[in-house]
């Protein structure tokens, strides 16, 4: 899998994506962001039976799991798509009037599940964070690399206040592509408070997604 081979080489262990959701702050490293898109990619096939051109369509909140399931996607070369028109749908609710295969995430900013968190789940839905650990965290196909999935961009480290869309998503990630990293803020957070963030995280510049 090519998805993040130029970040591994850099160095596999140096935080590339930092959430602040709350009080919860998670670093994610280029090791773990390559594990779980790699899971991600390999449910696409097996759980999902997606193959490459085929279409998914995701109605997330911002989160690592979001960006997860995106990069298993750019892997799997599935594209992703807002809203809910597609034949498998990502979402956190059950939505009315949907008859193609729904995965479930839950709001858990340690990824556990809808029913690992006390929730109940949809007949007939997938529970995306029990499900999707099951997969190995390598994926056998080449796929292409993420810097041909963002925009250009600087190998910054960047703060950005969360996305609304996957154009969004693409921007934010962007830097980290590019070789930087990304520190995402999400939810309602004061000046004062972010500039602090930006301070402790050592940020170069702050972008809008």
């Amino acid at each position: 899998m090519r998805l993040l081979e130029h970040l591994l080489a850099q160095d596999p262990a140096a935080p590339r994506l930092s959430i602040y959701d709350g009080d919860t702050r998670l670093d994610f490293s280029a090791q773990t962001l390559d594990n779980w898109a790699a899971k991600v990619a390999n449910m696409l096939r097996e759980e999902l039976e997606l193959s490459p051109g085929d279409a998914i369509a995701m109605d997330l909140p911002c989160s690592w799991q979001a960006v997860v399931v995106a990069l298993g996607c750019v892997a799997a070369e599935v594209s992703v798509h807002d809203g809910q028109d597609q034949a498998v749908l990502f979402a956190e609710q059950e939505p009315e009037d949907f008859d193609g295969d729904l995965v479930l995430l839950s709001r858990d900013p340690f990824g556990r599940g809808i029913e690992e968190t006390g929730g109940t789940l949809a007949p007939g839905a997938i529970d995306f964070g029990p499900t999707v650990r099951v997969y190995g965290d390598v994926f056998p196909e080449p796929g292409p690399r993420l810097d041909a999935w963002t925009p250009e961009a600087a190998a910054e480290r960047v703060l950005v206040e969360g996305w609304e869309n996957i154009e969004g998503m693409r921007k934010a990630l962007a830097p980290m592509a590019a070789g930087g990293s990304v520190v995402v803020v999400i939810g309602g957070v004061s000046q004062t408070r972010l500039d602090e963030i930006a301070r402790a995280e050592r940020v170069e510049r702050r972008i809008e997604a």
